[in-house]
């Protein structure tokens, strides 16, 4: 890991002073480091920061499973067979297990099978017996899957009370009597939190093993209240805040069913309470046998990565008849006519709510991830120990942080000063800042990490209360930020100079302190501002470098796939240039050979050929830079390098724009994601260039490869034959291969049908036989397919604003121009004799620091660009084809440019 910055020495000298400070609860007891080499090699170069999302399974866990699978024979449980009662004995003794996890007993608490914790929330939610009369009322730092619950709520006739921590045990909402007023969602002045103050005078604390959680009280044997009489209601909260780590009392079960809080004590009628432990479970050790919480909501990948798509409803034996339940269905029933509506229910809670027959495999992998769950860290206490110690090390030295004029680095949000456990969990959650006080988009953040191998998560985390109290905004302000366009997901980071979302890091029990430090050095070596007009980026820590071609103006990069727009209707990029290595290609030819083509003729005068090269001199000395700056491929690969130099001390430099502007370069790209093949006349049709991304590799999944999960799919350089009428693939220690441009046709015997995604967009395409599978599978190392968009079918052009366009591809057309990013401006562009309209900039991704030749990735030019064009990394526009009619026509290199430019304000 120390190698990424290059520097091992920093990395043994921090992770001293760590050890120093947290030794005795990192690591368990030193087997850390053992631990990631055999259970989680697959994590080796990355750093993954969103265990709060989902923790990861260990190898061992795997094995185990397997062997199990391999060893026994599982039946369905609704049978009678030999292996049915194998599997209806394995699924109770794992009712069990589960619940001494929870340090509590079938006496005392049942377990429902849920697909997850939302599913166990939702079903709560249609169960209980709402009415007339009843409350719902919810803490502000809740997961949108208890803010459903409401909604079921309230048009069973229940009121709605949302309250922050603050008008829970502070009473900052009562009337004159002492009663909290209701706040409904229609309330504008709901949920604020500004004169919340977090308690800063608990000392760091670790508690011991024979601990409990302060204020708890052990459970009676019977109801912890009477039942009286009046409406039922309900009290949800999280245990922690999946926003900041924020751990809330567990005594609250307690308190609320026996109405100590000014919220519950006027009301009539019996108190429940529901606790969302999700995200509490996956790194802490939660008593049942100390809260009294009547259901407990949880996700069992939370906690040990495997399975996925299962969890559980834990409900109090005391509880248990207070739900009702009106469909029925599976082995749910112990009698029931067809004809008239007879049913008898099954007695036992989960026999009535779990319909239909249960994920019976997946419920059998529990077992294997607790046993190595226990066997690895030895116990959640030591889990929670270990994660607690990593955000504590974090969040210290992200607030030390300073720019070079004092200002900090980053804004942490949370309650507390992480100095107790007990309130504190392993998330640390921030934006960062610029050395002026301004925020840095959660995306920027977000491209830069993904460059780094950094694995985190941003935005708000479905925790719409949280991001509204930590970011200090308004119902109004989220309402506002919607009709700007900004939803749950995307990446408009930003509105008006403020946060929409933030930066969550979150630990599991497998993280490394050298996860941690990374995370650390990357915030250090890219955000922090070491003197005047630098950023992160560009600091003193590293020399300076830039590419001229950057600076003075665009250039098509070698590496980019990395265009992000949805839109796959041919949309065409287009670069302006000051210098470009031209280099040969192949429009036609007379025979086929296994050997690089030699440049075939294209359909232009030779004063074409002569306007070019004149073009090609005179960008040349514009920039001060002679012929043999660039390096040039060879014909087959077809594809620039950019130049780099390291940064002199600059003046003012001299950019002349030239009279006229003329097309340069064409570069089609065949195979979604493989090299560029440049032509110096190609013809265009309504999708574009003709032949333009009409294939794609899709792994056995039928999941479209991209540069950014398959690096080598740049090695693969493509080439289009018209005369032989094929598409032909080469690769180093590859046989050529060649496939028909006109035998994947729908009706085609040979010809399959299959469907792909490709960035959010299903399409139809056609699988082009076996022998290019084999070939691609033999080059790449991995089951996969070539396949063809269906020449049928057409995706529709969605003209939605730019900053939601995410589809990545690469540069089509470079002009040349003497000014930087001038195409930014233009909204039509008139190329020869055709029309092209502009749909707007191109943002970059991480995919541009792939290199085409080696497929090794770095820092650059994706670093650089950061610093020149913003967050969005702007970097060309994307074209449309005005075809006004169906008559072939083409455009060639050499081709005047004639752009017009959009009015500014």
């Amino acid at each position: 890991m120390a190698d990424k910055w290059g520097n091992v020495e920093h990395l043994q000298r921090e992770k001293a002073n760590f050890l120093t400070n947290y030794g005795k609860v990192y690591g368990y007891g030193g087997r850390i480091d053992k631990m990631q080499e055999e259970e989680f090699s697959r994590l080796k170069g990355i750093v993954y920061l969103d265990h709060t999302g989902t923790t990861h399974y260990a190898q061992s866990q795997l094995d185990a499973y397997t062997r199990d699978l391999q060893t026994n024979v599982y039946g369905n449980p609704h049978t009678r067979s030999a292996s049915s009662r194998l599997t209806t004995d394995t699924i109770d003794q794992l009712r069990f297990r589960i619940l001494q996890h929870f340090n509590t007993s079938v006496e005392h608490h049942s377990v429902i099978f849920t697909s997850g914790c939302t599913d166990a929330l939702k079903l709560l939610a249609e169960s209980f017996p709402w009415e007339d009369g009843s409350v719902f009322s919810y803490l502000e730092d809740n997961h949108t899957s208890v803010l459903g619950v409401r909604e079921v709520a309230a048009k069973e006739g229940a009121t709605i009370v949302c309250v922050s921590e603050e008008e829970l045990l502070r009473c900052s909402n009562c009337d004159d009597k002492g009663t909290l007023q209701n706040r409904t969602m229609t309330s504008e002045n709901n949920n604020s939190m500004e004169n919340c103050e977090p308690n800063n005078s608990v000392p760091c604390h670790f508690p011991a093993e024979t601990d409990t959680f302060q204020g708890s009280e052990k459970l009676d044997s019977g109801n912890a209240t009477s039942r009286s009489s009046g409406p039922s209601h309900l009290f949800t909260y999280a245990a922690m805040c999946n926003f900041s780590g924020r751990k809330f009392p567990l005594n609250w079960c307690s308190k609320i069913k026996r109405k100590q809080f000014s919220l519950c004590e006027e009301s009539r009628g019996q108190w429940y309470t529901c606790l969302d432990a999700a995200c509490y479970v996956s790194t802490n050790q939660l008593d049942l046998s100390c809260c009294e919480a009547d259901f407990v909501a949880l996700s069992f990948y939370k906690i040990f990565g495997f399975p996925t798509g299962l969890g559980a409803l834990i409900v109090r034996k005391d509880a248990e008849d207070l739900l009702r339940k009106t469909y029925f269905g599976g082995g749910t029933a112990m009698a029931v006519t067809s004809n008239g509506r007879f049913y008898i229910p099954r007695p036992n809670l989960h026999d009535r709510f779990e319909d239909g027959t249960l994920p019976f495999l997946d419920i059998i992998a529990l077992r294997h991830g607790f046993d190595t769950m226990e066997k690895l860290t030895g116990g959640m206490l030591h889990v929670s120990q270990h994660t607690f110690s990593l955000a504590h090390y974090v969040y210290l030295q992200l607030t030390s942080l300073k720019h070079h004029n004092g200002q900090p680095v980053a804004v942490v949000y949370t309650d507390t000063d992480f100095d107790d456990i007990s309130t504190q969990g392993g998330i640390v959650n921030c934006n960062l800042l610029r050395a002026n006080g301004d925020f840095v988009g959660y995306s920027e953040v977000d491209k830069l990490a993904a460059l780094h191998d950094i694995h985190l998560r941003t935005g708000c985390f479905c925790n719409s209360g949280a991001c509204r109290k930590y970011l200090g905004l308004s119902n109004q302000q989220i309402k506002d930020n919607y009709q700007a366009g900004h939803v749950c997901g995307d990446d408009k980071d930003l509105i008006s100079g403020q946060p929409t979302g933030s930066i969550r890091v979150s630990f599991g029990y497998m993280s490394t302190f050298e996860d941690a430090q990374f995370f650390l050095d990357f915030v250090q070596e890219c955000f922090v501002e070491k003197s005047p007009n630098t950023t992160g980026a560009m600091n003193g820590q590293n020399e300076q470098y830039y590419n001229t071609e950057l600076t003075l103006a665009p250039n098509v990069q070698s590496t980019n796939e990395g265009l992000d727009t949805k839109d796959d209707r041919r949309e065409t990029e287009v670069n302006t240039r000051s210098t470009f290595a031209t280099t040969s290609a192949t429009l036609k030819s007379s025979g086929l050979k296994n050997e690089p083509k030699k440049q075939a003729d294209c359909l232009q005068e030779d004063h074409r050929v002569f306007l070019e090269k004149e073009v090609e001199q005179k960008s040349l000395k514009d920039q001060g830079l002679d012929s043999q700056t660039h390096s040039v491929r060879d014909s087959e690969r077809s594809v620039p390098q950019s130049t780099w130099r390291k940064e002199e001390p600059s003046g003012s430099r001299e950019v002349r724009v030239p009279a006229q502007r003329h097309l340069t370069n064409i570069f089609l790209y065949p195979v979604k994601s493989c090299g560029a093949f440049q032509v110096k006349s190609w013809q265009l049709s309504a999708r574009g260039l003709m032949y333009d991304r009409d294939w794609m590799v899709v792994n056995e999944s039928g999941v479209c490869l991209s540069q950014k999960r398959e690096p080598k799919l740049c090695l693969i350089r493509p080439a289009i034959y018209l005369t032989e009428g094929v598409l032909q693939l080469s690769a180093e220690g590859m046989k050529l291969l060649n496939v028909s441009l006109t035998g994947a046709r729908m009706g085609d015997v040979e010809a399959s049908m299959c469907q792909s995604k490709v960035c959010g967009d299903r399409i139809t395409g056609l699988d082009c036989g076996n022998e290019a599978a084999d070939w691609l599978t033999r080059f790449l190392g991995r089951p996969c397919r070539l396949v063809r968009q269906n020449p049928d079918s057409d995706r529709d052009c969605k003209i939605i604003p730019i900053e939601d366009l995410v589809l990545r591809f690469r540069g089509n057309l470079v002009i040349d121009s003497g000014q930087a990013y001038e195409e930014d401006q233009w909204s039509e562009v008139m190329i020869g004799q055709q029309q092209f309209q502009s749909r707007g900039q191109c943002s970059r991704c991480q995919m541009v620091c792939l290199d085409q030749a080696t497929a090794q990735r770095s820092k650059e030019p994706l670093m650089t660009l950061f610093q020149l064009r913003g967050k969005k990394v702007p970097f060309g526009i994307h074209l449309v084809h005005n075809m006004a009619d169906t008559e072939p026509c083409c455009i060639q290199v050499g081709d005047e440019v004639t752009p017009v430019t959009m009015a500014t304000d």
